[in-house]
């Protein structure tokens, strides 16, 4: 992967198939934070930036085709699955597609049969992943971009994320208590949230 070139063609779909592309370029944007910040966590690098970039800026393209967004996280992992991809493999076509897929409700797992047929460290990827773009859905819940900017750090046992913000973002925090669930599971540690009021 060209991570310059295959981060050019995932912004350039979201443009074309999303239908609220300034909530998923901010979930792209905080969870590229999420990324940064927890590298120690995740030991991850560039090109699986990219996939979990791209997967915040597609995440909701199913939502048209869905009733009331009822399965589209399923359909959003279709639709990206159907496109013509120049700069990405089949292979990082699947990852994109599951973390995508798993943005919302059920965690990966061998029953699904998708996730059941990655190699162990593409599944390690896809945990890894989705649990970040779960997080970073949850700190724009409102998908009013009430949270501008988030931080996160690992002390004492647990993941401290700090969302700046002009007023306490408590429909983010709730958001984020529940959709932690997977990153509580993956890496093993508790989650804290804390406000930082944020000028402007």
């Amino acid at each position: 992967m060209n991570p310059v070139a295959a981060a050019f063609e995932l912004r350039a779909a979201m443009e074309r198939l999303e239908p609220e592309p300034e909530h998923t370029s901010h979930v792209a944007f905080l969870a590229g934070r999420l990324f940064d910040d927890l590298r120690s966590l995740h030991g991850l690098g560039p090109e699986e930036r990219v996939l979990l970039e791209g997967a915040a800026c597609l995440h909701d393209i199913g939502w048209p085709e869905s009733r009331r967004g009822s399965g589209h996280h399923k359909i959003s992992a279709r639709l990206i699955r159907e496109q013509t991809w120049r700069c990405l493999s089949p292979s990082e076509v699947n990852i994109l597609a599951q973390v995508a897929r798993y943005h919302r409700r059920a965690h990966p797992c061998s029953e699904h049969v998708d996730f059941h047929q990655l190699p162990r460290p593409q599944k390690r990827v896809v945990l890894m992943l989705s649990s970040l773009l779960r997080l970073a859905d949850a700190f724009d819940r409102s998908h009013l971009q009430q949270v501008r900017d988030v931080r996160s750090r690992v002390a004492d046992g647990h993941i401290e994320f700090t969302l700046r913000s002009t007023k306490e973002p408590a429909r983010e925090i709730a958001a984020a208590g529940k959709k932690g669930d997977l990153c509580r599971t993956t890496f093993g540690l508790d989650l804290t949230f804390v406000f930082e009021r944020s000028p402007n």
